[in-house]
This record gives structure tokens, C-alpha cells and sequence, in this order.
């Protein structure tokens, strides 16, 4: 029997176009790859030996059948994507130089995605589960997708808010995200983007008002400035400075390296730590995941970390 993936995620992913200036004097190079939050996420836990399945919804076109390439390429179980004739696969585009991607997402095969996508997909038996924000503000039925995500797992729950601008439910991203909130076990999420959801101060104060709202662990990432994470204690978790050549996914690589040690039996110390070095691996790359085949760090490859 086919065994059940360790993590199930739901989410857009979009064919990537990255443009990658050329050296001096010559024409940018466009990079084309994939691009998701949850499945970013996936494709991370993936290198870290944890089975990931990413439930989506892609169109029939080029861009659907890359989407799905780059994936299996990268290992993640892609039994549960549905293939939608009528709707297209969603495209970012985006340069490393910086500036905010442009998306051509509105009316995407993921925009249709309904609870009955889960249908069949074997959540209830899943060690976690992992969706963002972003997928709560894409319509009405992804939002209900991942609310029945949430409420039919037995596993751990994990939530990033993921804030985007642009998206059909921006403008009310409270709304819509915090259903996603209260159901979650753990809440990660960019130190600032939490305290725009809930307001007030940062820091511990933020991560206090977020567990009020139900979540029994909640992660702030920090970006350069590292992590922190409130569960019985306040932890925080300063990692040494690296250059970054394309940040964008770094955050996914976090959530994927804090989960797979949580599920391993790993403290929250040893997670903290792990997140930091999957998000500046990603960082230190050109793309959203890396390429195929490329390992991330782990705790035995690691000097200084516990056995």
C-alpha cells in the first residue's frame, strides 16, 4: 500500500519567472521554476526526510504540466492535484534585483478549489497538516477548503498568515485568515504580519495576543533578526548573519525546518534553530526552493547540535 505522507499542505502554486540581471552590459536571463507557500514548504520537508503531499488544483496548460514536473522532480506526492481544463495555472513574476512580483492569478484553476478537494486525500491520518493564508484569501471556496482542512485533521494543525496584497481577500485578511487561526495547534508567522492581524506591540506581546486567539505555539519569524517561539516559556533564536541572494521562500524553508523537528520529537530550541538554517539555505539560492536534488541542513550535519 501507498504509505500516508507525514505532512499534507493545500495551496497555489504559480510557474515562477524570475528575472536574474546579467553581468554588466548584458541582457537580464529569466529564470523559470515554481513558486508556492505550501508547496515551497513541501518541497523543503522533503530534502529533511519527511513525507510531504501538496493538494492543489492546476490548469491543462504549460504551466500546469511544469508545475507538476518541478514537484515530482523534487519528490512531493502529488496524488491529490486535480487538473482543471477550464482554468489556468497562475504565473508570478518577479526580479531578484527586488520590488514586488507581478501576478497573473485572478480566475486560476487554484482560485476553484472547494472542501470536496479533500475528498479522498487521507488527512485524518496525516502527522500534520500545513496551509497559509494566502489560500484563505484567494476566494470563498479555497477559504472553505482550508478551514475543512483544519477541522479534519487529527494531526498537528500549523498556519502561516502569509499576508499578500492583491489577492480577493486582502482587504479583509483578518477576517478571513483568523477562522484559520483559531483552529491551528501551531501559528507561524513574520513578526509583523502578526501583529497586523491581531495589532499591538511585537515581540512576546504579539505572540501572547495570537495563543489567546487558540494556538498553543506560536513562532515569530524575524527575518535577519531570527526567530522566536511562545509555548509554556518565550524562546528566541539569534542565528549568525548570511548574505542573501534571493530571500523570496525563505519563510516556507523556516516553517518546513521548524515542523520536521517538532514532529521528530526535536525542542523547540533545536527548531528555531533548524528554521533558521533551511530559510537562509533558500535565502543563499536563485528561486523559491533551490534546484532538484539540492540536500538541506539537518541536525546531524550540523557541528554543535544535539545527536
Amino acid at each position: 500500500m501507498t504509505p500516508v505522507p507525514d505532512v499534507i499542505a493545500l495551496g497555489e502554486t504559480m510557474r515562477s519567472i524570475i528575472t536574474i540581471p546579467g553581468p554588466a552590459g548584458e541582457r537580464s536571463v529569466p529564470f523559470v521554476t515554481h513558486g508556492g507557500a505550501e508547496s515551497n514548504a513541501c518541497v523543503a520537508l522533503v530534502r529533511l526526510g519527511v513525507g510531504a503531499a501538496w493538494v492543489s488544483r492546476l490548469g491543462t496548460d504549460a504551466a500546469g504540466d511544469l508545475v507538476m514536473r518541478e514537484l515530482c522532480g523534487h519528490g512531493v506526492d502529488l496524488r491529490w492535484v486535480r487538473r482543471d481544463p477550464e482554468r489556468p495555472t497562475g504565473s508570478m513574476f518577479r526580479q531578484t534585483t527586488g520590488g514586488p512580483p507581478v501576478y497573473e492569478r485572478a480566475g486560476s484553476a487554484a482560485s476553484a478549489l472547494e472542501p470536496e478537494d479533500l475528498d479522498g486525500v487521507p488527512v485524518r491520518h496525516a502527522s500534520a497538516v500545513l496551509v497559509t493564508g494566502i489560500t484563505a484569501m484567494l476566494g470563498e471556496g479555497p477559504q472553505r477548503a482550508a478551514i475543512a482542512l483544519l477541522e479534519r485533521a487529527r494531526g498537528l494543525r500549523v498556519v502561516d498568515p502569509n499576508l499578500r496584497r492583491g489577492l480577493w481577500g486582502s482587504d479583509r485578511a483578518g477576517e478571513l485568515i483568523r477562522p484559520l487561526v483559531e483552529r491551528a495547534d501551531v501559528l507561524i508567522g513574520g513578526e509583523a504580519e502578526l501583529a497586523e492581524l491581531v495589532g499591538g506591540p511585537r515581540g512576546r506581546a504579539v505572540a501572547e495576543r495570537c495563543r489567546d486567539l487558540g494556538p498553543r505555539e506560536v513562532v515569530l519569524k524575524r527575518g535577519a533578526d531570527g526567530a522566536a517561539a511562545l509555548t509554556t516559556v518565550w524562546v528566541e533564536h539569534r542565528p549568525p548573519a548570511r548574505p542573501d541572494l534571493d530571500p523570496v521562500g525563505a519563510g516556507d524553508a523556516f516553517n518546513a525546518g521548524y515542523l520536521a523537528a517538532r514532529l521528530s520529537g526535536g525542542s523547540v530550541e533545536d527548531a528555531l534553530e533548524q528554521g533558521a538554517l533551511c530559510g537562509a539555505e533558500v535565502a543563499s539560492r536563485i528561486g523559491d526552493t533551490g534546484p532538484p536534488g539540492w540536500p538541506m541542513p539537518n541536525e546531524r550535519e550540523n557541528e554543535g547540535r544535539s545527536p
